[in-house]
């Protein structure tokens, strides 16, 4: 076969490698609208303002990699943690034992925070990975319901945190997990991006669940949100699971959980990415799932976490440049 008959295959294989994705896209929705009479929720007491439960205990872990620059970001990110209450225990990993760093957060804190000080990590690209070892020694003690891992510049507040209480007791019974949104706002024109989002979601394109006449949950293609949140049946799941090993994604590991979105992610973003790709429900993308607000026809400011470093959107680059408004529609 002579070359020019090779070139013209290479062509026709790369262009089909192209399609690959949106084929198997175009095969996953098919797969929900065949079931999507199931999805139908009709949960009309939702509530996004308050919960019930009244032995919330939550351990949270942040990652720091040492930055003079980004304490005032954690410690803003310490402060909203514990606003959402008062019985929880906050974990800093980081690579540098600071005075400067701990007598900060002494001054600006109204509790403790607690500081692992991994000085010197096999690499510091492992750095994220260390707070799964926190988990495993929480998980014993069974007071305790919940677990927050974060970058240091994510801010999760209360209203956040009664979102993912209350709308994980409706998705559970689907395998389904609560997602959050990372935004910034844009100094130039004060508008909120949606700043994972690479391209514009279509809505009518999605799985989705009927909530009510004002929700519904939506299960887009850009589920990366800097952290995660998981009660005890997550935590066991997570821990117990093939996502707690950094290599989770790589043939190389185990070939049934070979998944190129999980390779194409970097080693440190991979230690927050938990059980997005696991244990998928047929007719679904990944596992998390989006609040949206049809009578604002956006997606609902309690999944939206603030991004605090601010970054993306007001610096040339591929993420931030999709407003929040026009990320589902």
């Amino acid at each position: 076969m002579n070359i020019f008959f090779l070139e013209k295959l290479r062509k026709i294989y790369k262009s089909l490698g192209k399609k690959e994705k949106e084929i198997n896209d175009l095969i996953t929705f098919k797969k929900f609208k065949r079931n999507s009479i199931n999805y139908k929720i009709s949960d009309h007491n939702f509530n996004l303002e308050n919960i019930t439960e009244q032995k919330i205990k939550f351990v949270a872990a942040i990652t720091f990699y040492y930055n003079e620059s980004k304490i005032d970001n954690l410690i803003q990110a310490c402060k909203s943690l514990g606003e959402i209450t008062s019985n929880s225990e906050i974990y800093i990993f980081t690579n540098k034992n600071s005075e400067l760093l701990i007598n900060r957060c002494k001054e600006n804190l109204s509790f403790n925070v607690n500081f692992e000080i991994i000085n010197q990590p096999v690499n510091d690209r492992l750095l994220p990975w260390y707070h799964v070892n926190l988990m495993k020694n929480f998980f014993k003690r069974t007071e305790i319901t919940h677990f927050i891992y974060l970058e240091d510049d994510i801010l999760l507040n209360k209203k956040n945190f009664y979102y993912w209480i209350n709308s994980r007791k409706i998705l559970k019974r689907f395998n389904l997990i609560p997602g959050f949104i990372r935004t910034e706002k844009n100094f130039v024109d004060s508008k909120i991006y949606a700043i994972d989002f690479i391209k514009k979601n279509k809505i009518k394109n999605l799985p989705n669940l009927y909530l009510n006449k004002t929700y519904n949950f939506i299960n887009h293609h850009y589920p990366y949100q800097g952290m995660y949140l998981y009660d005890r049946e997550l935590m066991k799941e997570y821990l117990f699971g093939p996502s707690s090993n950094p290599d989770c994604g790589h043939g190389a590991y185990k070939i049934d959980f070979l998944d190129t979105r999980m390779i194409n992610l970097d080693l440190m973003a991979k230690a927050n990415i938990g059980l997005t790709y696991m244990n998928i429900p047929e007719g679904f993308y990944n596992r998390l799932v989006t609040l949206y607000n049809k009578d604002l026809k956006k997606i609902d400011k309690a999944c939206c976490i603030e991004h605090l470093s601010q970054r993306y959107s007001n610096e040339e680059s591929s993420f931030g440049n999709i407003n929040l408004e026009d990320a589902l529609s």
